[in-house]
């Protein structure tokens, strides 16, 4: 597990240098590019150093016992779907607040920002309690008892930590959508470098706190995002960019009709983020029951094409932003012009990625040093995941786009349809059936993913169409 740690992170480096992104910005491409190119590159390396964040938990809490880290990993699995679906209905303020920036609305984007903060105190208290909830789940794995303690205790400080990241979202925010991206990158990279050695104060113990393993990680990371939370707020106070809106920032009454706008455009963008995460711990499970192998495999191909993945998400982040803008000054030509630099940027990309991925798949793969079955079931799978970068990418833009529009709803609809009645089922029965072909085995799964990406990408297309038509 060490080495698939590790090894995930420095794939997130490897496929920056092969991006067509830095491509475009060595030839500076006309304007609409670079701007979305500039609004991009720190979203990915925030995005990368919280990938990076979680490596190093793994890592640090194995240096006190497998138990340990294994205690973690497990209990990750837990946290992410809780984390994502919160950062998910968070992710709603981005569209909001940028469609009022574009409108030179100051006093609407004041009221939707003071309303975040109710929002993200509800959000806060659901998903403390949903993870709480579900901390018992780890007894009923029939994991050792240590293994529980540990990380329940982990999930527990961790838990602590929730209403500290809604509100760094409502500030992410604040700033993204003033095309600001930067400032929580360097206020992330600051928090990597204090999570370090928090993590050896916590987990290893010191004269001023005690030895508490992986489950100090816990700790550590609440520390490092009441840090973060301190630091962007100090930032945007005295930045020329928000300091107007900073300083006026407040709960003010709560509005019931705000909450449930938020609420109602938030929870789809949440529910959305949290099914793509249990559709691949679905086919993550099912694929383990082929063996140990087969699961190790998977796991090499699955991180591969999730750290290629996070450049093209930044991208649809970015232009999320870039169309909200658009839309609240009332420019429809501008916000349909960004769809299509995005669409072109990302395409190119994945083309470029999907390339890459097949033709080095066996060097991805021995970077996790595995056996030689092993080695060979993942250089098949990674077949299947390059080829699943193409239709990944373009429901990723697509999606990304309809948010800017604040179309969030049918989205989720077309995403469970495609995801949980389609690709699911569909891979099921090419892996351990041959109701259509030969049995698959493990490939089959794969194969669903990508039939169902596919069709969430033409749903997707189809519904940005309609989108438009009722624009005009």
């Amino acid at each position: 597990m060490i080495k698939l740690a590790s090894a995930s992170f420095s794939f997130c480096c490897f496929s920056t240098t092969l991006s067509p992104i830095f491509i475009i910005q060595v030839f500076t491409l006309q304007n609409p590019y670079r701007r979305l190119i500039k609004l991009a590159w720190p979203i990915w390396i925030t995005q990368a150093i919280q990938t990076l964040m979680v490596t190093i938990d793994l890592v640090m809490s194995a240096q006190v016992s497998d138990a340990d880290m294994a205690a973690v990993g497990t209990a990750l699995s837990i946290w992410h779907p809780v984390f994502f679906f919160a950062l998910g209905c968070m992710m709603v303020l981005a569209p909001l607040l940028s469609r009022s920036y574009g409108s030179s609305n100051n006093k609407a984007f004041q009221h939707d920002l003071n309303q975040s903060l109710w929002f993200a105190l509800l959000v806060a208290i659901i998903f403390t309690v949903c993870l709480f909830a579900a901390m018992p789940l780890l007894s009923l794995l029939s994991l050792d008892k240590p293994l529980v303690e540990i990380g329940q205790q982990y999930l527990t400080y961790l838990a602590l930590g929730i209403p500290f990241i809604c509100f760094i979202g409502a500030f992410r925010y604040l700033n993204e959508s003033l095309g600001q991206t930067k400032p929580l990158m360097y206020i992330s990279i600051f928090g990597l470098l204090c999570n370090i050695p928090l993590n050896y104060l916590f987990i290893y113990g010191s004269a001023i706190t005690p030895k508490m393993g992986g489950a100090g990680c816990g700790i550590a990371t609440t520390i490092v995002n009441i840090i973060v939370l301190v630091s962007l707020y100090i930032f945007s106070k005295y930045s020329r960019h928000t300091q107007q809106f900073a300083k006026n920032l407040r709960f003010e009454k709560i509005e019931i009709a705000t909450q449930l706008k938020l609420i109602r455009l938030g929870c789809p963008i949440g529910l959305t983020l949290f099914l793509e995460i249990a559709l691949f711990a679905a086919v993550a499970l099912a694929i383990a029951t082929h063996g140990t192998n087969a699961a190790a495999a998977h796991q090499i191909a699955l991180n591969v094409v999730t750290n290629f993945y996070m450049i093209p998400l930044s991208i649809g982040m970015a232009a999320t932003v870039l169309i909200g803008q658009s839309i609240g000054k009332n420019d429809q030509y501008s916000a349909k012009s960004w769809v299509k630099y995005t669409l072109i940027v990302s395409i190119a990309f994945s083309v470029l990625s999907t390339t890459t991925i097949i033709l080095f798949r066996s060097v991805f793969a021995s970077m996790f040093e595995p056996s030689q079955q092993v080695f060979q079931l993942a250089i098949a799978l990674l077949v299947w995941a390059g080829i699943f970068q193409l239709p990944d990418v373009i429901q990723t833009s697509f999606s990304s786009c309809l948010r800017g529009y604040a179309d969030t709803q049918v989205p989720f609809v077309l995403v469970l349809v495609s995801y949980w009645l389609l690709g699911f089922p569909l891979g099921m029965i090419l892996s351990e059936t041959n109701w259509i072909i030969p049995q698959q085995g493990p490939e089959g799964y794969w194969q669903g993913l990508l039939i169902g990406l596919s069709c969430t990408s033409i749903l997707l297309y189809l519904r940005l169409k309609r989108v438009w038509n009722h624009q005009i």
